[in-house]
Parts: C-alpha cells; sequence; structure tokens
C-alpha cells in the first residue's frame, strides 16, 4: 500500500501538516527550514509516495500538471534537465507532460497550441528560435503561467532561467590560452537561437580579450548537432591552416569536430577541444579539453520551481529572470599545449 501524508510525517519526525505544506510546494511560504524540506521530499521519494491528483483537481480547480518542452532530449544536457523538472515538480505533487520540439518552430507552436487545449497548469518551454511566434504571445497574453529555460525570446517578458553563457564562452578561451592555445578555430551554434548568438559573442570576445588569432575560414555555425561539427571540422582541414584549438558550442557539435580528428590522426593530434556541456570520458581522449559545464539539474530545479510559483499564486509580480554560472572544468591533459609535431 503507497504511503500517507500520515505515514511520511511518521518517518520524518514532524507534523501531518507540515509534510502536506511540503509536498504541496508550500513549504518555503511556511517558512519550513530547508533540511527538513529536503528530508521530508527524500523520504516521500524513497518510499513512493504520490498525491491523490484527481481529490486535489476537484478541490483546487487544478490539473496538478505542467507542461516541459524541449529542444532534444537525446541530448544529455536536456534528458538531466528534464528529469530535474520531473523531480521538483513530483515533489510538489505535479506531473510533467514532456514534448520535443526538435529545433523547429512550427513544431514547437503545435505543442504549445496542443498543450494549451490540454489540462496543464503551465509550461516550461525552451524555445526553438529568438523570434516570437503567435501561439507563445497568445499564451502570455491570456495569463498562462510561462517559464523559459536555457534561452531567452527578444521581445518576450516571462519568467525564466538561463546561464550566463556569453561568460562561459569567454572563460572557455581563457582556460585554452592558459594552455599555450595561440589559434583558435570556432564551431558555433544557430545564431538565430538566443544561446548561439551569446555564445558566438562569448569566444570572440574572449579571443580578443586573450589576443589570440582566429582566421575567417575557420568560423562556422549550424544546427546543434553531430553533422555540424563534422562539416565544419572538414572545411577547417581544407583551409590546410590547423588550429591550435577548435571550440564548439555544445557536446553534440564537439563530438562531429572528434570525429574528424580522430580520422586525421597525428596531424591534428594536437589539436585541443572545447565545449559546453562536453562528452563522457573527456579525460582519456589523448588531447587537452575543457569544459563549460552548465548546472543542469539547479536549471530544472529553479524553473519548475518559479514555474510552481505562478500557478499558486506565491509570485504574481513582475517576470522574474535567473542567471547561473558555469564551471570551467580541464579534464583532458593539462600540460602547456606542445604545438603541431614537426
Amino acid at each position: 500500500m503507497p504511503p500517507t501524508i500520515r505515514d511520511i510525517a511518521r518517518l520524518a519526525g514532524v507534523d501531518a501538516s507540515t509534510v502536506s505544506r511540503v509536498l504541496s510546494g508550500k513549504g518555503e511560504t511556511a517558512r519550513i527550514a530547508r533540511d527538513t524540506i529536503e528530508r521530508i521530499r527524500a523520504i516521500a521519494e524513497e518510499h513512493g509516495y504520490r498525491p491523490n491528483l484527481a481529490a486535489r483537481s476537484l478541490r483546487t480547480s487544478k490539473a496538478h500538471t505542467l507542461g516541459l518542452l524541449v529542444t532534444d532530449l537525446s541530448n544529455p544536457f536536456f534528458a538531466t534537465v528534464a528529469a530535474a523538472c520531473e523531480a521538483e515538480a513530483s515533489a510538489a505533487g505535479y506531473a510533467v507532460i514532456v514534448a520535443t520540439s526538435g529545433e523547429n518552430s512550427d513544431r514547437e507552436s503545435e505543442y504549445l497550441s496542443l498543450l494549451r487545449s490540454r489540462p496543464v497548469d503551465g509550461l516550461i518551454m525552451t524555445p526553438a528560435e529568438a523570434h516570437p511566434h503567435d501561439t507563445m504571445t497568445l499564451l502570455l497574453d491570456e495569463g498562462f503561467p510561462l517559464v523559459f529555460m536555457d534561452r531567452r525570446v527578444p521581445g518576450i517578458s516571462c519568467d525564466s532561467v538561463v546561464v550566463d553563457n556569453r561568460a562561459g564562452a569567454r572563460d572557455i578561451i581563457s582556460a585554452l590560452a592558459a594552455l599555450g592555445v595561440r589559434t583558435v578555430a570556432i564551431d558555433s551554434g544557430p545564431i538565430d537561437t538566443w544561446t548561439g548568438a551569446e555564445r558566438m559573442k562569448g569566444f570572440l570576445e574572449g579571443i580578443d580579450h586573450e589576443r589570440l588569432s582566429v582566421i575567417d575560414d575557420h568560423i562556422s555555425t549550424g544546427p546543434y548537432d553531430v553533422d555540424t561539427g563534422r562539416a565544419a571540422m572538414e572545411k577547417f582541414m581544407k583551409t590546410g591552416i590547423v588550429p591550435d584549438a577548435v571550440v564548439a558550442a555544445n557536446n553534440h557539435i564537439l563530438l562531429g569536430v572528434l570525429e574528424v580528428l580522430m580520422k586525421v590522426g597525428k596531424p591534428a593530434a594536437h589539436v585541443a577541444v572545447a565545449a559546453f556541456d562536453g562528452v563522457p570520458f573527456a579525460g582519456i581522449l589523448g588531447r587537452p579539453v575543457v569544459i563549460a559545464e552548465q548546472p543542469r539539474h539547479e536549471i530544472g530545479r529553479q524553473a519548475t520551481h518559479m514555474l510552481i510559483d505562478r500557478i499558486e499564486g506565491r509570485w504574481e509580480g513582475q517576470p522574474r529572470e535567473i542567471v547561473l554560472p558555469v564551471h570551467i572544468r580541464v579534464p583532458g591533459p593539462e600540460s602547456p599545449h606542445p604545438g603541431p609535431e614537426l
């Protein structure tokens, strides 16, 4: 038999009313200590507690369901963020419906219309493009709770959780410079997305600040996928000039870059690589690696918490934005860059 609120209260050593407030997402409002909130949530998750959503919906006229629209669940970044959203929502008594747009604005608009027609109380979304469309505007005009996650859309004012992409990109370049890199090639993401534009700006600012060099033929942009990295790296190699390092806008692009570098072999063995989010086993690639790690769990947690605040009326003011920092990690060889072998 599934545990009840009283069962959770007994295991946590608190009153049932305290458990009820925490599991309904009202723990912070009720000024319950953070360690108590975390203990109650951990016990509830461990013992498989699930609220009676049907009964709650009848009492509150809410579906206690959130929508989550991301661009690509095959990307570990979004998979981890989605898991964090689901965990935070579940702890607050909400279910989550997940959909993916595939970086396609038409598909995104269709899903927004679909979710709007379904019994969901609010939506977290990663916009496919940095351009507003009618469905998105309609949702906001209707007062539908909406939180942007990972990306902004100029001209749209709503709650959002993003990372400091430009600073992260600059820090990647600084870390490469510290490894002895002098020439850089840039394989950036789609410039029509906010993250792609911000990361490109950061890369160029970092190169200028560190007085590194980049030639025009060593700059490329494209979708956040492996093919982008593969095509760009092949173009770079055809110039006959091998850069000291290649920076990629995300982990999928980096995989394409690495595929070509592995095929080239010895002439490109010295080339360092860098990206947002990185790849598994980066430390054993045999080349310098710099990773800008985004706080994926915190992004999902904060976006979900912000949305539930709106739904439950704990925040009715102007849109808020949370900007989280990235962490630079160097899992590869940390010795000074050796340069090409002559």
